[in-house]
């Protein structure tokens, strides 16, 4: 029994100093530091012999450079590289797709103007800290862009989103409807592109798209083929400050401008609008500071009221309309206060030149010594007087601040002033006016003169002054008569 009890002490111990041994070797094991990878010295890679690697702005130009995507070893320099570049510009190398590509912080990667037909879901997902991304001027379709191509990285339980993705420019592509839930994993967009698709009409499916969108802040509709906005389009984006919507087919304006309260600017380029007179005028914009309506094809008139609500406008420009004859002098007023007064925008920069414009209304503006720029060049303005403001005071004001705005804005009527420009005839038009103003007042310095002296000379007549005066004189003719006299007789 005694040995029994030392063989099995004996194998504890055995155990115990075993187990040790294999603890401190475990632990030795799991403690001991990994030699870290040493980082590749990106400067020196073949990768920025093939592009252009500018260190000190962390920007990889890989422009025109490649054949296909950056190869394994490549990418191999870049995710181990000693430094990360934040923008990466692939841009113009016939890429025809687009894979899931590796962990890398880059923040903003340019693929426009590729080949690109094909994005593979997740293709974006390890690119965390991406904040800009263009696929612009490519062959996207609707069927490839569905929502998993923008899905982050994969967690326990889903995909997480792109967070941080500000900017996604889809313009010049082949998309004409967008799946509804196709911003899902990009909750954040901030400006969203997609002009240059040809989608005739924005359906409910690409509406709920884009009014899902709450922190969009600029959004680019232009030269999409579309002939109207759907009312609750923008009802979701309530921090819409730019909307762009040029080159469209509207007839009217959208009448879902009036969900966009925070707008501050508003492109309206190149649309077949031809009048904004009666209901069709702006809504209440009490934000938007810059409208640009240019190129507008038909617009020959605009009525009382049409910028009436637009109360904290800055800059106007209305350039480029070949038939616009006709701006109300109500057009920017509005009695806010109902009383006398009214009210006007402040506005810095009026632009109208290129119109065919005749007269420009006085009380179209209150202050117009506030503008820092009015260009009115390239109209066929009136000469004569239903113009005075503009020749007398106007065309005076833009010579001085901004010279170059003064030449070519020329008299059309009458034909004896026809291509003079205005502010020689501004100038002559003083001319005449200081000489006329110089005879004037001489005439009454002679006047002033004349009056009282001719007055005081008939006073003294009638007093007789005049005779004392002829008496004396005779005095003294005939001392002068006798003087000579004497020395006639002293000679002989």
């Amino acid at each position: 029994m005694n040995i029994t009890k030392s063989v099995i002490l004996a194998v504890t111990i055995f155990c115990l100093v075993v187990g040790q041994v294999n603890c401190q070797a475990k632990e030795e094991t799991t403690t001991k530091p990994e030699t870290p990878k040493e980082k590749t010295k990106v400067k020196d890679s073949k990768l920025c012999k093939k592009c252009i690697c500018d260190l000190d702005t962390l920007f990889l130009d890989c422009s025109g450079k490649l054949q296909d995507w950056l190869s394994a070893e490549e990418w191999e320099v870049l995710t181990n590289g000693d430094i990360v570049f934040k923008t990466i510009n692939l841009e113009h190398n016939n890429l025809t797709s687009v894979p899931i590509l590796p962990k890398y912080d880059v923040e903003n990667l340019y693929l426009a103007n590729n080949q690109i037909e094909s994005i593979t879901e997740g293709a974006f997902q390890n690119l965390t800290e991406l904040t800009t991304l263009d696929l612009s001027h490519n062959r996207i379709t609707s069927k490839v862009l569905v929502p998993d191509v923008f899905k982050g990285p994969f967690t326990l339980n889903d995909f997480a989103a792109l967070e941080k993705l500000k900017t996604l420019n889809l313009g010049y592509n082949d998309l004409h409807t967008l799946d509804a839930d196709l911003f899902e994993h990009t909750p954040n967009l901030e400006e969203l592109v997609l002009c240059s698709n040809a989608f005739h009409v924005i359906d409910r499916l690409s509406e709920m798209a884009i009014s899902g969108l709450s922190s969009l802040k600029t959004l680019d509709v232009s030269y999409m083929e579309i002939d109207d906005l759907p009312e609750t389009i923008l009802h979701g984006p309530r921090d819409l400050e730019t909307l762009i919507a040029a080159g469209n087919l509207f007839h009217q304006l959208p009448k879902a401008l009036c969900r966009a309260t925070n707008l501050t600017s508003l492109v309206l380029n190149q649309n077949p609008i031809d009048s904004l007179v009666e209901d069709n005028v702006f809504p209440p914009l009490t934000k938007l500071t810059h409208l640009s309506m240019t190129f507008m094809t038909k617009l020959y008139k605009i009525g009382p009221g049409a910028f009436s609500e637009l109360q904290s406008l800055t800059e106007l420009i209305l350039s480029d309309n070949k038939l616009l004859n006709e701006i109300d002098e109500e057009a920017l007023s509005k009695n806010v206060t109902e009383g006398p007064y009214l009210d006007y925008p402040p506005l810095e920069k009026f632009y109208l030149n290129n119109c065919n414009l005749t007269t420009l209304p006085k009380n179209l503006l209150m202050r117009w010594d506030k503008l820092k720029a009015l260009d009115l060049r390239y109209n066929p303005w009136n000469c004569d007087d239903s113009n005075d403001y503009l020749i007398n005071v106007l065309i005076e004001q833009i010579n001085k601040t901004t010279a170059i705005l003064a030449k070519n804005v020329q008299c059309a009527t009458p034909a004896a002033l026809k291509d003079v420009e205005i502010v020689r005839v501004a100038n002559e038009h003083m001319m005449a006016s200081s000489t006329g103003s110089i005879i004037w007042v001489g005439l009454l310095v002679i006047l002033l003169i004349a009056v009282p002296t001719v007055a005081a000379a008939y006073v003294m007549k009638r007093r007789g002054c005049f005779g004392v005066f002829r008496r004396n004189e005779s005095g003294g003719n005939r001392a002068l008569y006798n003087r000579t006299s004497f020395n006639e007789d002293f000679h002989i």
